[in-house]
């Protein structure tokens, strides 16, 4: 999904059919993201699946090594470019700009679908500003363009969860 200048719709679409957008988009991701055997997309309907993923004892350990070994070398980049300083101080500003209203856009998806569970809230909620983070971390290396980063939170930003890998597919809420 192309990157726009409206605010971002956190959570507003979890739960529904993915678009053909939307699809494209999980497609470029898992793309971007090079995942072994190509990770076939998922998607979940309902808030308890998504917990159940995230929670899940058997996700993927490679995948989250993967995304902490690119999110390390990005840290290195940008740090060259910007200083550690500079890094750390941006990253700050990201995380404490969407912190409250990425918190509270989560509570309310929750509540659109019936659902009151403060854990898995935050879980989102952290999940989204992880995202964030990577994202403004692409940029701050000079690399935001077509990575795996700005594709997973360009989902997030669009109205989604991307959950990760677990049985050897890519989901998605």
């Amino acid at each position: 999904m192309p990157e726009s200048s409206s605010p971002p719709a956190w959570f507003s679409r979890v739960g529904t059919p993915l678009s053909p957008a939307e699809t494209a988009a999980l497609d470029a991701l898992r793309l971007a993201a090079a995942l072994p055997g190509g990770a076939a997309a998922g998607c979940v309907g309902h808030w308890y699946d998504a917990g159940a993923i995230v929670r899940a004892a058997d996700r993927d350990g490679a995948w989250w090594d993967r995304e902490e070994e690119e999110r390390e070398r990005l840290w290195e980049c940008a740090a060259e470019r910007h200083g550690e300083d500079g890094v750390a101080a941006e990253l700050a500003v990201v995380q404490d700009g969407l912190r409250d209203a990425v918190h509270a856009a989560a509570m309310a998806a929750m509540a659109r679908h019936g659902v009151a569970d403060p854990g898995l809230a935050r879980e989102a909620a952290a999940a989204a500003l992880l995202a964030a983070h990577q994202r403004a971390l692409a940029r701050l290396a000079g690399v935001e363009g077509d990575h795996y980063f700005t594709a997973k939170f360009e989902l997030f930003a669009g109205g989604r969860w991307p959950l990760g890998v677990q049985d050897g597919r890519y989901w998605v809420f």
